[in-house]
């Protein structure tokens, strides 16, 4: 058996100390290097237009599949539906806006109904498409947390 003496004890104990600390530390950069990898290769990345998914680059159409929960599948295809609308609004006002403006240059009344029909129904476009966005940015939160920690409700 070996004998430790009074200084040696002290010089043991902090030793085993840092040992666990190393090791904890080692393994928390695997789980670390490991949630990185995830991150990277399954979360979605909004980038203007499009979205990054493990390298590459999708459109709102494509991510569809994406979407596994029925939380996030609801939230996607609300979002998709308001983008749609959006974008028949607003070719709706445009109509509108081009109507009012032959009328007036034809001197036909109407012209500032039309005008202002079209003006408010961009208006309405504008904040459809920002709920979109929204309701999107929720889906996309969502997918991801449930990728990056396992929850799924």
């Amino acid at each position: 058996m070996i004998k430790l003496n009074k200084v040696s004890k002290p010089a043991l104990l902090i030793l085993s100390i840092f040992i666990i600390m190393f090791s904890i530390q080692g393994v928390h950069a695997q789980s670390k290097d490991s949630l990185l990898r995830v991150y990277n290769n399954q979360t979605i990345q909004p980038s203007g237009n499009f979205f990054i998914v493990g390298g590459n680059r999708l459109r709102l159409g494509e991510l569809k599949p994406i979407f596994m929960s029925s939380i996030t599948k609801d939230l996607y295809k609300k979002a998709k539906n308001q983008r749609t609308i959006a974008g028949l609004t607003t070719v709706a006002a445009i109509a509108s806006l081009i109507t009012g403006a032959i009328l007036k240059k034809q001197d036909k009344n109407g012209a500032w109904a039309f005008t202002i029909a079209g003006i408010g129904i961009n208006i309405w476009s504008f904040h459809l498409r920002k709920h979109s966005s929204e309701v999107l940015d929720r889906a996309i939160w969502q997918r991801n947390k449930e990728i990056l920690f396992g929850t799924t409700p």
